[in-house]
């Protein structure tokens, strides 16, 4: 599964799987609707240093990362998949087998602050590609 998001009702989160269909699947209203129109969360070459955290009822760990901008809705998951976290709900939903179901005690996916242990490794360059260049040098 994916997180995506999509602009039906406003703005929804939910889960796109690919053996379900070029679809996101989202919990709206007790049920779980879908949208052919929508985008992916990605994090191309793993730079943003993503973490899921436990949290409930509504509160918001720092960096949490949004599903809509301005809105209090966010990243989340349960045990039984993806979802929308609602800050003014104070709950977690997801959307499963075609109902939605809510949680109190749930994940939240932050972008972690502060310093992380990255590395850059195997890195090459296309030396025919480069110019040369010079600069006056001021002492």
């Amino acid at each position: 599964e994916y997180v995506c998001s999509t602009r039906a009702y406003k703005c929804n989160l939910g889960a796109f799987d690919p053996e379900r269909g070029p679809f996101c699947f989202f919990p709206w209203s007790e049920g779980e609707e879908r949208s052919s129109r929508f985008q992916i969360l990605v994090n191309p070459g793993g730079f943003e240093a993503l973490d899921w955290v436990d949290t409930s009822f509504g509160s918001t760990p720092e960096g949490a990362v949004e599903g809509c901008p301005l809105t209090d809705i966010f990243v989340g998951r349960s045990q039984d998949g993806l979802g929308k976290a609602s800050k003014e709900q104070q709950a977690l939903f997801v959307a499963v087998e075609g109902e939605e179901i809510w949680y109190k005690w749930y994940q939240i996916l932050v972008v972690r602050q502060g310093p992380a242990d990255v590395s850059i490794a195997n890195v090459s360059y296309n030396g025919s590609a480069a110019r040369e260049h010079s600069e006056a040098a001021v002492l």
